[in-house]
């Protein structure tokens, strides 16, 4: 059994938990950590799957016939299967990704009773993820009371913005109470600043666009490695069409729904939430993997809905960015789905794109020709290696 402390990291989000573990002496340099072990407890059509793999290699599955979701019972389990028979030293810091940090939290929090109420004060605006983050918290805490539990904030990686990148075209007083553009996230957008330097050189200082394609899915426009400009907004609904969230619409479509269909707030935050997106297009699952495999007409047009959208972001951001040097696909779609990546490259071959159909195929790192103005990456992210460097850092 090894004495070497570790970090676990928890990241709760809409349709996943994933986690990792760290030695703790890794993650105080610059660069990310390798992870001791590493995996997620995945839905695909609501049959619960656990994958891992240690550092020294090999795919681990292990099927339920549980629906995922009781982060609680799969926080024990991890733990009591995983984790602490492994022989891996005991655990310093367990530190959880909160999607909504808010105005108050814009870099890595010790969860105090104090923060921990802060930030259920903002559930509201990130109905899908702050609850799930604060449940891991919870459920941490209750397995492992005497290790601190750590915070890292989505919000805070788009804290360097300008104050008219953050602003809406809305009376003053409700800016100055907190209603603005805050972006998220940012934890995988971090994770990419990381990998940027080696592959791009210089050129990763310039005016980069990383398309952030999940289940949630947002776009961010970088100048210098940091945030300039992103899709999603005050909450997470916005921007970017997604896998059951509608993104950006015309606001006088909601006022419709309510003042001449009768619905209510919550029939509409059901709608534009958990009904909309890729599940709400094709009528058939918000999962693209379900959708690239079906002969059904709606789920070649659900996707293609979600390229346009894509698209057409990625061309504002440009525009905010004053140029495009380079984009990076990352997230589970921009990092497993070929037809995604050359739908959305073909369609910017106008801004000097161009891609290189064997290498997208084939899930090269680099999927554009040599000789591509624009080169595109396909990269991983790796949201809980930046959380580990930020827990380190916290502990000091």
């Amino acid at each position: 059994m090894s004495t070497t402390p570790t970090l676990l990291c928890l990241n709760a989000g809409s349709a996943s938990l994933k986690f990792a573990l760290f030695d703790q002496r890794d993650c105080r340099g610059p660069t990310l950590p390798n992870a001791l072990l590493r995996g997620e407890i995945d839905s695909h059509d609501d049959q619960a799957t656990l994958r891992w793999t240690y550092a020294r290699g090999g795919l681990h599955r292990s099927a339920s016939p549980d629906p995922r979701g009781d982060l609680a019972a799969e926080i024990d389990s991890l733990l009591d299967t995983l984790i602490l028979p492994g022989g891996f030293g005991p655990v310093a810091a367990v530190a959880h990704r909160i999607v909504h940090g808010g105005s108050a939290f814009t870099s890595a929090q010790r969860l105090t009773p104090a923060v921990r109420a802060a930030l259920d004060a903002l559930r509201s605006l990130a109905p899908l993820h702050q609850g799930p983050g604060l449940a891991g918290v919870d459920a941490a805490t209750g397995r492992l009371p005497a290790v601190p539990q750590i915070a890292c904030f989505d919000t805070a990686f788009h804290a360097t913005q300008t104050e008219p990148s953050r602003r809406y075209a809305i009376p003053r007083h409700w800016h100055d109470r907190g209603y603005k553009r805050y972006g998220f996230h940012g934890l995988s957008y971090d994770a990419i600043t990381h990998r940027l330097p080696p592959l791009l050189g210089a050129r990763a200082q310039g005016a980069v666009v990383v398309a952030h394609l999940g289940g949630g899915a947002s776009l961010c426009g970088l100048r210098g490695l940091r945030s300039v400009s992103t899709t999603m907004g005050f909450t997470a609904l916005d921007g970017l069409m997604m896998s059951t969230r509608s993104g950006a619409i015309d606001p006088g479509l909601v006022l419709h729904w309510i003042t001449e269909d009768g619905l209510d707030a919550r029939q509409v935050t059901a709608m534009l939430y958990h009904d909309s997106g890729l599940k709400g297009v094709s009528g058939l699952s918000g999962d693209l993997r379900t959708l690239e495999a079906s002969p059904a007409a709606q789920a070649d047009e659900a996707i293609a809905l979600f390229v346009a959208s894509v698209v057409h972001h990625i061309g504002a951001l440009a525009a905010d960015l004053r140029g495009l040097d380079a984009l990076v696909f990352t997230g589970g779609i921009g990092t497993h789905s070929a037809r995604v990546r050359q739908a959305v490259c073909d369609a910017l071959a106008w801004l000097g794109v161009s891609l290189d159909p064997l290498a997208n195929a084939a899930g090269q790192a680099c999927i554009t020709h040599g000789d591509s103005r624009v080169p595109a990456y396909a990269l991983p992210t790796d949201e809980e290696g930046v959380m580990a460097l930020q827990a380190a850092r916290l502990l000091g």
